[in-house]
């Protein structure tokens, strides 16, 4: 599920819970970290990036819907130890827009911004792609990122492919990356019916669809709700980084246009859009799911892609702008990111430790706050 502001950072800068002995801080927009309590610990932190924009296509003669929003980047940092506390900057990235679409003009959605706790950096979700035809190439890429965009979908001139995902493992922190590429938009020839469709983007845990009909964005990052269960809820169903869907574009006629988005991945990606040329002409609901939807705001989900409709004015539907003839509609806002901290084991133990011990004590479960 996904939002309807998701290139926004919230106003809240933190808020500190408690569970047992552990001290968790969710930071919402940009803020400083400061430890709660003296002694040494181990932190687990969690830094997901600003999701990429929804890319978007132009009107006629580019016949095509666009490719999905990256999810912002993921680093999980576990058993960080904290030796010598001291104040953190904290940095929440935002999401970046998705492209506007016009008659005229498409093109990539913008990629989202990087999110930062102290030295340690997530990397923001690339943008999906799009359409700028008379340019060179026509049809686009997804743009690296955390996670890639969806490449354009195309039929007839070439679809394009997805994004890479470029977050890579935090120094000294093996694993602690997660992003995917981005899916590839259909390229000819088409299966019938998957015709002009978007790639979906790269989520925290899964590449996104490819162009087919089912070209849903990829999966987000799961266990953070177990991890930090104090600073829930969070993103969708807390889950974090999910894909966009990528855009459809069909060239069918009424009734058979299907009337559900290409789904976002779990965690904030925003839904793609639902298009086509083959309308004699579009009830409203149908017109405004042309559009692709926004990621969730603090999950770095990744925006919908864009799609288009192509036909007459007619009534008793008359539009406006949504029913005036062949338009590219605009993709989704990428989801901003968030930053988790949990300081393990709070209470401090009588006696003199060394930092290796607690870790290790702390890592096999063996650390007790009631000597």
């Amino acid at each position: 599920m996904a939002g309807q502001s998701g290139g926004l950072i919230g106003t809240q800068i933190t808020l500190v819970k408690s569970t047992g002995s552990n001290a968790e801080t969710k930071f919402t927009a940009n803020g400083t970290w400061t430890p709660d309590g003296a002694g040494s610990k181990l932190l687990d932190v969690l830094i997901v990036a600003g999701g990429g924009g929804g890319g978007a296509t132009k009107g006629a003669p580019k016949n095509a819907a666009s490719g999905g929003g990256g999810a912002g980047g993921v680093l999980f940092l576990s058993c960080v130890p904290n030796v010598h506390p001291a104040p953190k900057s904290v940095t929440i990235g935002g999401g970046g827009a998705g492209n506007a679409g016009a008659p005229a003009n498409g093109g990539n959605g913008a990629n989202g911004a990087n999110s930062v706790w102290g030295c340690f950096t997530s990397i923001a979700g690339g943008g999906g792609g799009g359409v700028n035809h008379p340019a060179s190439p026509g049809y686009l890429a997804g743009s690296d990122g955390g996670s890639g965009g969806g490449g354009q979908g195309g039929c007839g001139g070439g679809g394009n492919v997805g994004g890479c995902s470029t977050q890579s493992d935090a120094t000294g922190f093996p694993g602690s990356a997660f992003g995917n590429d981005g899916g590839s938009g259909n390229f000819p020839p088409a299966t019938p019916g998957d015709c002009r469709t978007g790639g979906g983007g790269g989520g925290a845990t899964a590449v996104g669809g490819t162009g087919v009909l089912a070209n849903a964005g990829g999966a987000g990052f799961g266990p953070a709700a177990s991890q930090f269960p104090a600073s829930a809820p969070f993103g969708d169903g807390n889950f974090l980084a999910g894909g966009g869907g990528g855009g459809q574009y069909i060239p069918g006629v009424e009734p058979s246009i299907p009337t559900t988005r290409p789904a976002g991945g779990t965690g904030g990606g925003g839904g793609g859009a639902i298009s086509s040329a083959g309308y004699p002409c579009v009830p409203a609901p149908l017109a405004a799911l042309a559009v692709g939807e926004a990621g969730c705001t603090n999950s770095g989900g990744g925006g919908g892609g864009g799609g288009k409709l192509g036909f007459a004015a007619c009534t008793p539907f008359a539009l406006g702008a949504d029913n005036s003839g062949s338009d590219g509609r605009a993709g989704g806002n990428g989801g901003s990111g968030i930053v988790l901290v949990k300081e393990k084991n709070h209470l401090k133990a009588p006696g003199v430790w060394n930092i290796n011990e607690i870790y290790n004590k702390v890592k096999a479960d063996e650390w007790s706050n009631s000597f």
